[in-house]
């Protein structure tokens, strides 16, 4: 089995952010969010990994070298332009993953219920508290699909059963995935296939954990539930110095110096930031080499660029 990660998306909501960094490559909990996706795959057995690029890509290229495959996508192709992209690659069942949403699951499951169907496609979905956000999926008592829809608004709302962003197809679904043309899987390709082979597409619960981090809220509690799981909060190699306070969660990076009488309170901090005397960071985020002078205060809901410097 191989697998697809989908990484080119340039992470718009999460600016200033990823102006620096392609969105896959933000650090969770110390710990960039693809780094996690290729471990979580390779512990269960999934060696051969592809991943589409352009947004920052050298960032990745950097860290992975060639122990991944490569797309470069030259203009956004969408969910399904960029997995046909590597229709070379996929030639046999594969998955595909959303790179952009913290995970935790067996693919064993969803794996062999696949099987199990003959299914050309197999969805993992799971229960959402907004549907309008997500796309919904209905199936019958055996747990083929009959019906998709695409973030509908409130009012047309059918089910609360979304897409979790994970797939396992078959290459034959590639053969129905234009060339070249920028195509989404929920919005395109599953409708069609639905329509011309009814009973090929099933669908079943992910059975595991799913956090997407595309928003800042999002992010932040993808940070939160990691350390709920005993991730550490404050890197080893960082310095807080005994007389700063830190309040309530926190995420304290690599290389972060934290001063005397400084104050951190549900805050997140990336790699090298530098918090001064007396200052305080409440409920913000703070991306990679920041530095906070002393006594600035950073107020509740504030997103720091990279290298940004408060006086």
């Amino acid at each position: 089995m191989k697998a697809m990660i989908l990484a080119a998306g340039e992470g718009t909501r999460l600016r200033p952010l990823t102006l620096t960094l392609p969105k896959p490559m933000v650090p969770v909990a110390h710990t960039p969010l693809l780094v996690r996706t290729v471990a979580l795959l390779q512990t269960q057995g999934i060696s051969q990994i592809a991943v589409n690029l352009y947004h920052k890509p050298e960032a990745i290229r950097a860290h992975f070298g060639d122990s991944l495959v490569y797309s470069n996508e030259t203009q956004l192709l969408g969910t399904a332009g960029g997995v046909k992209r590597l229709a070379g690659f996929l030639d046999t069942t594969f998955i595909v993953l959303y790179g952009d949403n913290l995970y935790d699951f067996e693919i064993a499951p969803l794996l062999a219920a696949h099987r199990a169907k003959n299914a050309l496609a197999t969805i993992a979905t799971f229960e959402t508290p907004n549907p309008t956000a997500c796309g919904l999926v209905v199936t019958d008592s055996e747990g083929c699909v009959t019906r998709f829809q695409e973030k509908p608004n409130a009012s047309e709302v059918f089910t609360n059963t979304a897409n979790a962003g994970v797939y396992i197809l078959e290459p034959e679904v590639l053969e129905h995935i234009p060339e070249g043309v920028a195509c989404d899987f929920g919005n395109d390709i599953f409708p069609k296939l639905l329509e011309q082979m009814p009973g090929r597409i099933i669908a079943l619960p992910l059975g595991g954990y799913l956090r997407d981090t595309g928003t800042p809220a999002n992010y932040r509690q993808a940070n939160w539930d990691l350390l709920e799981r005993g991730e550490p909060s404050v890197h080893a190699q960082a310095h807080v110095s005994p007389e700063a306070t830190l309040l309530g969660r926190n995420v304290v990076g690599e290389g972060c110096q934290i001063a005397e009488k400084a104050q951190l309170s549900e805050s997140i901090l990336w790699e090298g930031c530098q918090i001064g005397t007396g200052a305080q960071v409440q409920g913000a985020i703070l991306g990679r080499g920041v530095i906070v002078g002393p006594g600035v205060v950073v107020p509740v809901g504030a997103v720091i660029g990279e290298g940004e410097r408060l006086r």
